[in-house]
């Protein structure tokens, strides 16, 4: 019994003071099929990083005159499978231009937790494939 809880404890520090150190173990997702059977899971998530910039009406914004612009960011999988950095309801999900400059059009590889087909509530009609992201490098 001490001996297993030592071994727990070793790798828990492990873990804690080397957060990078699983990421080379992921699963990678390069396919709607990847992403469906990786489902709620922390994968290595590959593909092709796209955005859509745009003018948001100022009154769904909540800021009187927002004159700025909002950018959304997916990533294409190989089969042409978007999905979206963060939820598209979620704030997260608005990018920044310096992201965007360095990654659009370009192949990334995206860490985090995927959601296949989530919806923002029960019974809605909008389905949306997202990776809640915590890692965003260019694929080399």
């Amino acid at each position: 019994m001490r001996e297993s809880c030592i071994l727990y404890l070793s790798y828990f520090q492990t873990a804690v003071n080397n957060p990078q150190a699983p990421t080379n173990k992921l699963e990678i997702v390069k396919k709607r099929a990847d992403l469906l059977r990786l489902n709620h899971q922390q994968v290595k998530l590959i593909g092709r990083y796209t955005s859509k910039t745009w003018k948001p009406d100022p009154q769904s914004t909540g800021i009187p005159g927002f004159q700025g612009l909002y950018t959304k960011s997916q990533i294409v999988l190989e089969d042409d499978t978007k999905v979206s950095i963060f939820a598209s309801w979620n704030k997260q999900s608005l990018r920044s231009p310096d992201e965007v400059e360095k990654y659009n059009n370009q192949m990334v590889e995206a860490i985090g937790v995927v959601q296949f087909e989530a919806t923002p509530f029960p019974n809605s009609q909008i389905r949306e494939s997202f990776i809640n992201l915590s890692q965003l490098n260019l694929y080399i």
